[in-house]
């Protein structure tokens, strides 16, 4: 399957989990008083448009791998394919997430700044929580099939490494 092509399944699932993650983090963001903690940028332009093209070919791979492992996925129970696929989702939405953040950052004036943050912040989060999800559904798999288990593994490299980069952008 070529990397343009998506599944119109995986594609609706998308849509619902970027919804769900969305607001779910929105609201996480928020402390008791209601603000929001939001990061500062610490790159120049030269480092922001590196960031920008690392998290492009990141995003690119993960999409990629996903769409490998989706196919893979079919050999598992049909309990355990529904936790991998729910956790693969996640981390396809939040390294598409985490590149649109980027994106957003590059363009970002001044005026714009501060929301540019919030949701590289909240593209963090995302990936945080997918790598997670990921790791929780790798260890259940005991059983599985091991290149499904380590493609998962992969995923999940590729998921912390994009988080990382995030990470080192912003203080």
């Amino acid at each position: 399957m070529s990397s343009s092509q998506r599944h119109p399944r995986s594609t609706s699932r998308l849509a619902v989990a970027a919804i769900a993650a969305v607001a779910a983090l929105g609201l996480g963001a928020c402390a008791e008083d209601g603000s929001v903690s939001v990061p500062e940028f610490t790159l120049s332009g030269d480092g922001l448009e590196q960031l920008l093209e690392d998290a492009r070919s990141q995003a690119e791979s993960i999409g990629e791998d996903v769409r490998s492992l989706t196919d893979d996925l079919g050999s598992l129970p049909d309990d355990a394919q529904a936790r991998a696929e729910e956790a693969v989702t996640a981390a396809q939405e939040a390294a598409d997430e985490a590149r649109a953040a980027v994106d957003d950052a590059a363009a970002a004036g001044d005026e714009a700044r501060a929301d540019a943050e919030q949701r590289l912040a909240e593209a963090q989060d995302a990936l945080d929580q997918a790598s997670q999800d990921l790791e929780s559904v790798t260890s259940s798999l005991s059983g599985a099939d091991a290149s499904v288990r380590s493609a998962l593994e992969d995923l999940r490299a590729q998921v912390d490494e994009l988080s990382s980069e995030i990470d080192s952008s912003t203080s």
